[in-house]
């Protein structure tokens, strides 16, 4: 059996990125490379907000949004005297408000506030703050959020936001031509992508078929990847057969044997691992990924089951522009996978588009469908 590898582990200073070692003793672990990186990024963090900070601010507003539309209709299905369609939303509701705790308690904590303050909003001993709602706490539950399963709810569209919310300034960096209408009408193309019956696979089995597919172009031997990446031959065949989910060390070899681009990996054993990113990374090169777990298909064949241009799926893949989420969504069931794991993803994408507004005074933009 190959022994457990948690992969590197990397300085949480966006502009550094360098691995950090870390011992297997009971100390707790570095979170920065050295003492003067982390003094670095923190002085950085107080004079300007980073885009953590922007999108930890998008993702409780995100939070909020959600929520006061569940509520919203849950108010009007009480009234409609309908009990079992509203106990169903109770449960998105009630995983809605520990989303919005948690987003809120990273707020405060980006704005440097005390525990002891935090605990005091909330009601809650000090201790307990530290010890249940700690950093690493909050950061696992915002992440988490993609991932878990929610419950398949079709709420009504608004045109707006709720009143309660204050209207946010749109400025979208989109993709010209990105949708197919018919001799100029209106956006009324049908897409097979969004057909709610269409199973779409989870991060474990894109995993899979990703490395399915780098190991079928390489024309390699079980034998040979397992050579390269130093684990047993019948290792290699339980990974590729999805009945084990490799290491990431074991994962990038595997890559690179085959001749593949880590980067484009990675995004997706993060996801299949459920883990919180240690690198960062982009979301182009997660769509590319999950482009490579479905064989590669053709930018023209893609659109055919979407309403999105070839030209547009291209510029996705390339990152030339941050698309709208809606998009995203879309492309990824094209590409037969579930398109939560890449939210929090496209959150630092709209993150990063709003930095410099928000640095030079400007409103915060926001990329939206």
């Amino acid at each position: 059996m190959t022994p457990k590898d948690p992969g590197p582990v990397y300085c949480l200073n966006p502009g550094c990125g360098n691995p950090i070692g870390r011992s297997a003793g009971s100390g707790r672990p570095r979170n920065y490379c050295s003492d003067a990186c982390g003094r670095a990024y923190r002085r950085a963090r107080e004079k300007s907000p980073t885009p953590d900070t922007l999108a930890h601010d998008a993702f409780a507003a995100q939070v909020a949004d959600d929520l006061a539309r569940v509520v919203a209709h849950m108010l009007q299905l009480t009234r409609d005297r309908q009990p079992l369609s509203a106990l169903t939303l109770l449960r998105l509701v009630e995983g809605d408000l520990e989303d919005l705790k948690a987003a809120l308690i990273q707020q405060a904590r980006d704005q440097r506030q005390k525990n002891a303050d935090i605990a005091q909003c909330l009601g809650l001993p000090s201790e307990q703050i530290t010890r249940k709602l700690s950093a690493d706490a909050v950061r696992r539950r915002i992440e988490s959020r993609p991932l878990r399963t929610r419950t398949r709810v079709r709420l009504p569209r608004q045109a707006a936001s709720p009143p309660t919310l204050a209207p946010r300034t749109v400025s979208a960096a989109r993709i010209p031509g990105h949708r197919r209408t018919p001799d100029g009408a209106a956006d009324v193309t049908p897409s097979r992508a969004r057909d709610p019956a269409r199973h779409r696979a989870g991060p474990a089995a894109v995993l899979t078929r990703a490395l399915a597919h780098l190991q079928h172009v390489s024309g390699k031997t079980r034998r040979e990847l397992a050579d390269d990446t130093g684990v047993s031959a019948s290792y290699v065949s339980r990974v590729l057969s999805g009945e084990r989910c490799p290491s990431w060390k074991v994962a990038r070899l595997f890559t690179l044997a085959c001749e593949g681009d880590p980067a484009e990996v990675r995004p997706l054993w993060e996801a299949a691992r459920a883990h919180l990113p240690v690198q960062r990374q982009s979301l182009p090169a997660a769509l590319r990924g999950l482009h490579l777990a479905a064989a590669r298909p053709p930018a023209d064949e893609l659109g055919e089951h979407t309403r999105l241009t070839a030209h547009a799926i291209t510029g996705m893949f390339h990152g030339t522009a941050v698309p709208s989420w809606e998009d995203v969504e879309e492309l990824a069931h094209a590409l037969d996978a579930e398109a939560q794991p890449l939210r929090p993803l496209w959150n630092a994408a709209c993150a990063a588009v709003a930095a410099p507004l928000s640095s030079a005074g400007g409103p915060v933009t926001e990329v939206i469908g």
